[in-house]
């Protein structure tokens, strides 16, 4: 096909910005707890009831005179979070409802005025944070706000109590937004970050002028990229809810924002509890690529943190207690692509191979691209600290270095096992794309150079057509068996989702292929809830050469590299992910 335009691709032709000293505390810290508690734990039917039921605000008003939580204890919510390993919390201090669950004089709809508990739970966390070294940050919902009758969203918005078109929306911004931002970031201390949500239709010069009042009152206070949708603002990215990144995604600090269940406020509804195993990997995998985990729970009407929730924090935090060097002030892998049995974390002088118990190779491992030199290798539970046998290869006609790690016969922790690698010298990693020595090997889509193929031209039913090209050094040449990775929302069939065949050019053969729902792929690291990920066969190719190979993709599914404007993960029916190659 005729390429008829570029699109740079961040990944390939981007050099990566320098990072802001200022997110050094929290990308160091890699674990925080979220924390969504406000008035609709009464009812227990998720944070968005009001919207979903179309509540009128003098009815939502009520569940405010019933609001008083005497169970809660700052103290034990703080100490639980440093039990699990969690540096920061970030908890809702106004979500979508308006209720401020601070004291705030911008607006009487708060926890002191409005609720017979009478206390500000945001004063006591804060002093509760300083005690223990864990840093406090509150959400705030700055666009969406069904209680005020001048808060104007893109598309939810409270039009059953007030009419749309009479809607002002600077007497909202500037009456409550920023003056309850000013309570915020002037009344407790040192705030972490402001975690802002859903900007849809936020104007950039009302994203612009948030950002430039949260700096004039607290100059270090982090802002996530939710604050606006406008590419690039906030000082890192929040993914989707429960989204979590694909290998090579995100150039900037970046975070997982996930529930412990499927909901975020408290709910009586939802019992699908994710296990401390789950939950161990899933830290693991974001980590493993640089990112955050920020891990939510929903207190009960009384304060308290359901003793599941706290169960499963307990759990998790054995575990990052006795693996604490490896998690907390490393970098993501050095290397490229999904790891089928789990992930890297690195720092100056050493890497820490995370291995899910479950994947325990009992071969031995075989990791490309360590330049450096090896000094030892380890158990990072063994106290002892013994040492594993290991040997390190080169394969000049490949440029191809090959360490050979014997591991013990089985698993040396709970869920996930690390392994400690000590290196000679200054870190030294060959970062070209290289298959893995394993049994399949997944190019993922943020790793290719992406090209627009044909202008999209809906009044001819044409849509945007766009190439995806890897380049890769093939170790093991052959016959693989070609598998489309694809997340589909869970709500969604299969039918039309790819409305023409995908095709698939590498090593002189062209498959083209309409993708089929053919299998689920139930071990896959990234695919979170509401998608779930399938399989499509797209046939074989045929390599009859090791070395530096090329792979490219054509599809109205691969999505422009460099948008204007953020995307939102639940938004489509489908996501095209990866290419996935299976030796035969």
């Amino acid at each position: 096909m005729e390429e008829k335009g570029k699109e740079k691709n961040a990944l390939n032709l981007v050099k990566a910005p320098e990072q802001d000293p200022k997110t050094a505390w929290w990308t160091g810290s890699r674990f925080g707890m979220f924390i969504h508690w406000g008035l609709y734990a009464i009812p227990a039917q998720g944070e968005w009831m009001m919207y979903a039921q179309k509540t009128p605000v003098r009815e939502y008003e009520k569940l405010a005179g019933q609001f008083n939580p005497i169970a809660f204890d700052a103290k034990a919510w703080v100490k639980l979070a440093k039990d699990a390993g969690m540096r920061y919390i970030v908890i809702t201090a106004k979500h979508h409802d308006g209720f401020a669950m601070f004291h705030s004089a911008a607006d009487p709809f708060n926890i002191v005025d409005a609720a017979p508990f009478g206390r500000d739970p945001m004063l006591e966390l804060a002093e509760a944070c300083r005690e223990e070294g864990i840093v406090l940050c509150f959400y705030y919902s700055h666009v969406i706000d069904w209680h005020h009758p001048h808060s104007l969203h893109k598309e939810h918005n409270n039009t059953w109590d007030y009419k749309l078109e009479e809607k002002r929306f600077a007497e909202y911004w500037e009456g409550k937004v920023k003056p309850q931002l000013r309570e915020l970031l002037t009344g407790y201390g040192r705030v972490g970050l402001l975690w802002f949500d859903t900007a849809g239709g936020l104007s950039e010069e009302d994203s612009k002028d948030i950002v430039e009042h949260v700096r004039s009152l607290q100059p270090d206070c982090l802002m996530n990229s939710r604050v606006s949708h406008v590419m690039g603002m906030g000082d890192y990215v929040s993914k989707g809810d429960n989204e979590i990144g694909m290998s090579g995604e995100d150039r900037r600090p970046w975070e997982t924002p996930m529930t412990l269940n499927q909901s975020w406020g408290y709910t009586t509804r939802d019992q699908i509890w994710k296990t401390a195993d789950s939950l161990v990997r899933k830290l693991v995998n974001v980590i493993g690529k640089g990112g955050n985990l920020l891990l939510n729970v929903g207190p009960t009407p009384a304060g308290e943190i359901p003793e599941l929730s706290a169960q499963r924090l307990r759990e998790v935090g054995a575990w990052t207690h006795r693996n604490s060097e490896a998690i907390y002030g490393t970098e993501g892998s050095p290397f490229l692509g999904e790891l089928q049995w789990g992930g890297i974390t690195a720092r100056t002088g050493r890497l820490y191979l995370h291995i899910f118990n479950d994947k325990w190779p009992k071969n031995g491992l075989r990791i490309f691209g360590i330049r450096n030199s090896v000094l030892r290798a380890y158990a990072l539970a063994d106290t002892e600290r013994r040492e594993l046998s290991f040997a390190q290869e080169y394969d000049e006609a490949l440029n191809l270095h090959t360490l050979k790690l014997d591991l013990p016969p089985d698993p040396t922790d709970s869920y996930v096992s690390v392994i400690a690698i000590d290196l000679v010298g200054a870190n030294d990693f060959d970062r070209t794309l290289t298959q893995l020595p394993e049994s399949s090997f997944q190019l993922d889509v943020p790793l290719a150079k992406v090209r627009l193929v044909r202008h999209a031209d809906e009044t001819a039913g044409f849509y945007a057509l766009r190439s995806a090209e890897w380049t890769f050094k093939l170790i093991e040449p052959g016959t693989y068996e070609v598998f489309l990775v694809s997340y589909k929302r869970h709500d969604q069939t299969w039918g039309d989702l790819y409305p023409e065949p995908v095709v698939l050019e590498a090593a002189g053969q062209c498959l083209a292929v309409d993708p089929r729902e053919d299998e689920a792929d139930p071990d896959s690291p990234s695919c979170q809830h509401p998608y779930v990920p399938v399989l499509s066969n797209l046939g074989k190719v045929t390599w009859a050469e090791a070395g530096i190979q090329s792979l490219t993709l054509i599809s109205s599914k691969l999505k422009d590299p460099s948008p204007r404007f953020t995307e939102i993960w639940h938004a489509d029916a489908v996501k095209l992910r990866a290419v996935r190659l299976v030796r035969v």
